[in-house]
């Protein structure tokens, strides 16, 4: 029997070996690469032009996942407080810091100190106010008005000791002890901000017919430096040098203090003395 073979390609089935598959009969052999759109390619062989990936997205450009047109979703990410980061962002942006619980320059939220400038008992006058009471989370304090035994005192009472915290470069706060006619004690009230840093105190004391004469020291946002002076010569000076310097907050003469008041946050922000 004879065997006719055709010359047309088309009619070959299977092509010969090495020859190139017509057009859209047959799967290409191993190895060969398929004919453009018509067939998949074999494993580990790139997809002809115009599949996926889409030309020119592919890699994606660096901080974009997934490429842009591409259907999938980017992962949720929490960063720092339940926020999320902006859509398409990968990785998403550096996890948040809590805000911080003390906040030093934020200003003009609080109101000034409601004890300043009130009416005031006979012969009892009140000093200038340094440094600033208006801080944000500002506690403001007036020792006189604020307590129960001071306030209620039949004889105003008179402060014989005062002590002051204090770091190397800040005031952190008051505490005064207090004493009135025919009474050796009233109370000690003290007034101290919640600084957590190293804190030192140092306090200064009078003595039978001793008084205080000056009070002095400087102040920005807070109460930077005090120094504090008795008719004896003794002399108390603690803080640093921040700030700009105030004057004496006592009359000339030899007043007694009856009252100290201020405001305190992390440390004592700001200052004034009643006296007579």
């Amino acid at each position: 029997m004879n065997f006719i073979i055709s010359q047309n390609p088309q009619e070959q089935y299977p092509p010969q070996p090495g020859q190139y598959p017509p057009q859209g009969q047959y799967p290409p052999q191993q190895g060969q690469y398929p004919p453009q759109g018509q067939y998949p390619p074999q494993q580990g062989q790139y997809p002809p032009q115009g599949q996926y990936p889409p030309q020119g997205f592919y890699p994606p450009q660096q901080g974009q996942y997934p490429p842009n047109h591409c259907d999938q979703q980017p992962p949720t990410f929490s960063f720092g407080f339940g926020q999320q980061p902006p859509q398409g962002q990968y990785p998403p942006p550096p996890f948040g810091q809590a805000p911080p619980l003390f906040q030093p320059q934020q200003q003009g939220i609080s109101q000034p100190n409601p004890h300043y400038g009130r009416n005031l008992p006979i012969m009892v006058k009140q000093s200038q106010k340094v440094g600033i009471d208006t801080h944000q989370y500002s506690t403001h304090f007036d020792q006189l008005e604020n307590s129960y035994a001071l306030k209620n005192e039949f004889h105003t009472p008179e402060v014989d000791k005062i002590t002051v915290f204090y770091t190397q470069n800040i005031v952190v706060g008051l505490e005064c002890h207090y004493k009135a006619l025919g009474k050796e004690s009233v109370a000690t009230v003290a007034n101290k901000g919640h600084c957590q840093g190293y804190v030192q105190s140092q306090t200064i004391a009078l003595e039978f017919g001793e008084h205080f004469t000056e009070i002095s020291g400087r102040a920005g946002d807070s109460i930077d430096r005090l120094l504090i002076k008795t008719s004896r010569g003794k002399t108390l000076e603690v803080g640093g040098q921040g700030g700009q310097p105030f004057q004496n907050l006592l009359p000339w003469g030899h007043p007694n203090i009856v009252s100290i008041g201020g405001s305190t946050r992390e440390y004592l922000d700001s200052l004034y003395v009643l006296h007579k």
